[in-house]
């Protein structure tokens, strides 16, 4: 089954822009593969499924969204290296 694609608008700043613009440049150089700006944006959010990433795990009135989901994945490597 074909999953129905859904465009969605996102405002970033010239920073984030140029960082998804040179994922592009060093992944069409290094592997040979073109990377559009959709498709990394996409495949974040599939790590982030991927990660099972929920809300209720993040403080989010202390941490940014991505402060939270990095301590999120740094306590997973710790639980991991404790076996």
């Amino acid at each position: 089954m074909k999953m129905e694609k859904l465009r969605t608008v996102t405002f970033l700043n010239r920073e984030q822009i140029d960082f998804l613009d040179n994922l592009d440049k060093d992944a069409l150089f290094y592997q040979g593969v073109k990377l559009s700006r959709v498709e990394i944006l996409a495949e974040l959010v599939n790590l982030l499924m991927a990660l099972r990433v929920n809300v209720k795990d993040l403080n989010l009135k202390q941490d940014s969204l991505c402060q939270g989901i990095l301590k999120i994945i740094n306590n997973h490597g710790a639980q991991k290296e404790n076996g």
